[in-house]
This record gives C-alpha cells, sequence and structure tokens, in this order.
C-alpha cells in the first residue's frame, strides 16, 4: 500500500511538472518580476538608503528577500491548477480513481516545492549577475543545505495552504482574488522587502515578526551575505541562522500537516 502511494504520488507529480516546464510563458513571468525587483527598486533604493542613511548593501539584502517572495509567490499560485483541474473535470476523475486521497493534494505541494527550488535557483544566479556580493566570512558550506531548506521550508507552508483553498474554492476568480489580497501585504509586512527595523509602527513590526518571510530571509542573510550579529540588515540580528531556519521549519511542519489534513477531508467531504 506503502509503495503504491509513493509510486501515484510521483505520477501526479511528474503531471504537474510536465504541465509547468511546457507552459515557457508562466515561467517566463514568473522570472521576470523578482529581475524588476532587483533592477529597478533594488538599485534605487539602494542608492537612496546609501546617499541618506549610510547604510550600505540593501541590494544584497533585497536579492535574499526577493528569493523568498519567489517561494511565496509560486507556492500560492499552487492551488489554482487544482481550480482548473475541477473545471475540466480531471479532478473528478482522479477523486474516482483507486488512489488514496492524500497523494492529490500532496502531490501537487510536492511538485510547488520543485518548481520554488529552481526558480528561486535561477533568480539567486540573477542577482549574481546584476551585482550580489557575497560575504566570504558568511559564506560556507552551510549556506547552500540552508538556502535549500529555507525554500522548502516557505514552499511547503504556503503551498499547503493554498492547495487546500484551491480544492474548496471553486470558482477560479474567487482563488486569484483572495491570492492578490494576500500577496502583497505578506510580501511588504514581513522582513523580505525591508528589515522590520526600518518599520516604524509597532503593530506592524509586530505582525511582521510573526511572519515566516522575515525568519526565512534572515537566514538567508545570515549564510550569504550577514557578517556580524548586529548587521543593521537583520531584522532580528540577536537571533542566530539557525534558530531563524528552526522556527521556519517547525512553522512548515505544522501548517503542512494542518493542510494536508483538511485538503484530504475536503477530498471526501465535497
Amino acid at each position: 500500500m506503502e509503495n503504491a502511494f509513493f509510486r501515484q504520488t510521483f505520477a501526479l507529480t511528474k503531471r504537474e511538472m510536465k504541465h509547468w516546464y511546457r507552459s515557457r510563458i508562466q515561467i517566463f513571468m514568473s522570472l521576470i518580476q523578482p529581475l524588476i525587483w532587483l533592477g529597478l527598486f533594488g538599485t534605487i533604493m539602494g542608492g537612496m538608503m546609501e546617499s541618506a542613511g549610510g547604510i550600505t548593501g540593501y541590494f544584497d539584502a533585497l536579492a535574499m528577500g526577493m528569493i523568498i517572495i519567489t517561494a511565496l509567490t509560486t507556492s500560492m499560485n499552487s492551488g489554482i491548477s487544482l481550480v482548473w483541474d475541477r473545471r475540466f473535470g480531471f479532478l473528478d476523475k482522479i477523486r474516482a480513481a483507486p488512489i488514496p486521497r492524500g497523494a492529490i493534494p500532496l502531490s501537487r505541494v510536492l511538485a510547488s516545492t520543485m518548481k520554488s527550488l529552481i526558480q528561486c535557483t535561477i533568480v539567486f544566479i540573477i542577482a549574481m549577475i546584476l551585482g550580489l556580493n557575497i560575504s566570504g566570512e558568511a559564506f560556507g558550506v552551510w549556506s547552500i543545505p540552508v538556502f535549500i531548506m529555507t525554500v522548502v521550508g516557505i514552499s511547503l507552508t504556503f503551498s499547503s495552504v493554498f492547495v487546500a483553498l484551491g480544492l474548496v474554492l471553486k470558482s477560479h476568480e474567487a482563488f486569484m482574488g483572495i491570492n492578490m489580497l494576500l500577496m502583497m501585504p505578506m510580501m511588504f509586512v514581513s522582513g523580505a522587502m525591508f528589515p522590520t527595523g526600518f518599520i516604524e509602527n509597532e503593530i506592524l513590526r509586530g505582525i511582521a515578526n510573526c511572519n515566516p518571510l522575515t525568519y526565512a530571509a534572515d537566514a538567508l542573510r545570515s549564510v550569504f551575505i550577514d557578517t556580524g550579529p548586529g548587521n543593521m540588515l537583520l531584522s532580528m540580528p540577536n537571533i542566530s541562522w539557525y534558530a531563524d531556519l528552526g522556527i521556519l521549519l517547525a512553522v512548515a511542519m505544522v501548517i503542512t500537516i494542518m493542510g494536508m489534513a483538511f485538503a484530504r477531508r475536503a477530498l471526501i467531504v465535497r
């Protein structure tokens, strides 16, 4: 039974990945956004901060944040394929097939995680071309595993939620509306775009400190560009990267389990 479960999950994951890499325009559009943010916003804001407050390295900090945001946007779009599968009748067919119900949402989460890893790696390479300065003091053999685990943590957290939403919502417009409603606040009320020290409102700063994106961005900055625990471009400079990563992975585990349980129930109770 276990072998059949993994085999069926792999087959559905493979189908989802085929749909993705055959859609060249979708891949291009998902990569053009971080390129614009890094090329325009990062350069302009970095110059403004350097001239006004003497803060250097904002472009490097934003580059790490854009990797996290790329994982976020990819994960938040993970449930849209389920909405289309319902509309075209494919979801009803796999619901009627003799496969475990848990394989359906799990395959979408795994596919979303793989997409995020590929796209985040490409964004990292683009950032290097545009001038990302990796600190020799921060970078080490642990940096690549931290990169992978951070992207996986964000992908599992948000793809689990939005896959479950994709199984509940029957309208493509409703799904996209919720997606757009949540995406911008998640981006800006976090430490991905700006470290939380730059947020003056105490309530927003508290919300940002509870946002998983903040811990993910700090973890990447600490192992790629940070040169010390007092760096202003860290949201919580007194927390080490392994504490940030541990918090993120713990949150990812809890939300993934809850999301998969909810998604499985949504498939059984229509």
